[in-house]
């Protein structure tokens, strides 16, 4: 009876042990010391409306999930990933069924960051705020701690390099961190923890690879928000090249053939102008020396590519002394930070909460070239749309409108095959945009619609009807079932 007694004992201990075990693998007690999971971590459903570029009327719902943290000010935080186009938000605390409405506070997509607010003074009920680190560790393990199902999961994370890249919704540089893992699905603003302090957001994962937002930089978005102007987020809208052949600075006149790189193209983001030129070696940027590979010595990170100081301790319309040579002298030169702004670029590269433009004529559908529609073509983007998207010198011109297909009907016959043409003129005016286009058809040439191709194309032009436009313009929306045959902004 005894013996019988101790093995009943000794099952339960082994079967407690067993539980206590998987309960830790899932969430570690030392992750609770200062960052307490349940009353800071949540999860945010979010429903919006997706659209397909090549078929630009055509919408459809899509719905998302991803993480939040509580911080001060009744505030969440989270990536910006997902926000655009969204018509529902919805947040769920504590792994609970309930749901309660959120509105965005505030989202920059330029930096991947968003805030989040909510009415109901009941979801904040044992919600307590938590900080981000002001630190972030080179190496090391990490944890990365999310809701999934109801339930925390946890994994753990090593980091793998510290370094700086272009923001995953927007061209922006700025510090990220690289780390490894084995959680599934991971990559929407899971939180980082470094020891007991929250160092970072993820987000994107690929290949059992983590991209984290640091704490410091979101810190510095949030500082920014925070203030009266909000000045925004800086971008050197400048180009470069490696020096590291000495023949090429040696050319330039210089001895000294150790440090600086070579300035390739200013301005073609349009951002604003500024006191470079193409053919200038940069040597230092606000104290900074560059060396031949384009990276400064950060005193608290080490190594890292010049173009981070764009948003290192840096705001818009900040004045950077650049120490430059040019013409075989040495000399010194301002640069005003200008704010990074996808609509001053001739082909924008993101285009966040905004329908698909687009205009129907005849049958001729005729879009903006943009970075969403050239993405739907993945890696078989035309050539020359993407010669003229990213290469063009075209000071001349505010953005760019294509032919992109032609919706047959008896009005346009012969021209059923054409697309993908960019527009220069349409009865003699020079297009930059959709609304050019309907401007220039209110005013046909001798009863003619003439419509002129960029001159490298394969069609020069097209002759349409002008009387009888608008009469197979609604024929064609009744028969394809099209809403309307504009949208524009």
């Amino acid at each position: 009876m005894i013996k019988h007694l101790l093995s009943l004992t000794l099952l339960c201990s082994l079967f407690t042990l067993q539980v206590t075990q998987a309960r830790d693998r899932v969430r570690p007690q030392h992750a609770s010391a200062s960052f307490d999971s349940e009353a800071a971590l949540v999860e945010i459903e979010i429903t919006k409306t997706g659209y397909n570029y090549q078929i630009p009327w055509n919408t459809r719902n899509q719905q998302s999930r991803k993480n939040g943290i509580v911080i001060a000010g009744h505030q969440i935080l989270t990536t910006a990933d997902g926000f655009s186009g969204q018509t529902l938000c919805r947040i769920r605390k504590g792994g609970t069924t309930q749901h309660y409405t959120a509105t965005l506070n505030w989202v920059d997509y330029y930096s991947n960051i968003a805030i989040l607010q909510v009415e109901d003074p009941a979801f904040w009920e044992g919600m307590r705020p938590t900080s981000l680190s002001e630190n972030i560790p080179q190496s090391g393990q990490l944890q990365i701690i999310r809701w999934r199902k109801g339930r925390i999961e946890e994994r753990a994370a090593e980091i793998i390099r510290l370094y700086v890249g272009k923001s995953k919704m927007s061209y922006v540089n700025h510090l990220k961190l690289s780390a490894s893992t084995d959680m599934d699905g991971a990559g929407w603003a899971e939180v980082i923890l470094s020891g007991n302090e929250i160092v970072g957001l993820t987000s994107a994962a690929s290949n059992d690879k983590l991209t984290i937002l640091p704490a410091p930089f979101i810190a510095s978005v949030l500082r920014q928000k925070a203030s009266a102007d909000d000045p925004g987020i800086g971008h050197f809208d400048f180009s470069i090249m490696d020096s590291k052949n000495p023949a090429l600075l040696q050319s330039k006149g210089m001895a000294a053939t150790d440090i600086g790189v070579v300035v390739t193209k200013v301005g073609a983001r349009r951002l604003a102008p500024n006191t470079l030129k193409a053919g200038d070696v940069l040597l230092a940027i606000n104290g900074f020396e560059i060396d031949n590979d384009g990276n400064y010595i950060d005193p608290t990170y080490g190594r890292l590519s010049l173009f981070g100081l764009a948003t290192r301790n840096h705001e818009v319309g900040d004045s950077l002394p650049i120490r430059i040579w040019r013409d075989k002298h040495e000399l010194t030169v301002d640069y005003t930070l200008p704010r990074a702004a996808f609509d001053k670029d001739l082909v924008p590269e993101e285009i966040y909460d905004q329908a698909p433009e687009y205009l129907i004529a005849g049958g001729l559908l005729f879009q903006p070239i943009s970075g969403p529609y050239l993405n739907t073509y993945g890696q078989n983007k035309p050539l020359l749309l993407d010669y003229y998207s990213y290469n063009a010198e075209l000071p001349d011109r505010n953005g760019l409108v294509i032919l992109s297909s032609v919706i047959p009907d008896n009005y346009n016959l012969g021209y059923e095959s054409i697309r993908q043409l960019i527009v220069d003129r349409i009865n003699g005016q020079t297009i930059h945009t959709i609304a050019d286009i309907t401007e220039a058809l209110a005013s046909p040439e001798d009863n003619f619609h003439r419509i002129e191709f960029m001159p490298d194309q394969g069609l020069k032009h097209m002759i349409l009807d002008a009387a009888t436009m608008e009469a197979a313009t609604q024929r064609i929306l009744e028969h394809y079932n099209i809403p309307k045959a504009w949208t524009g902004y």
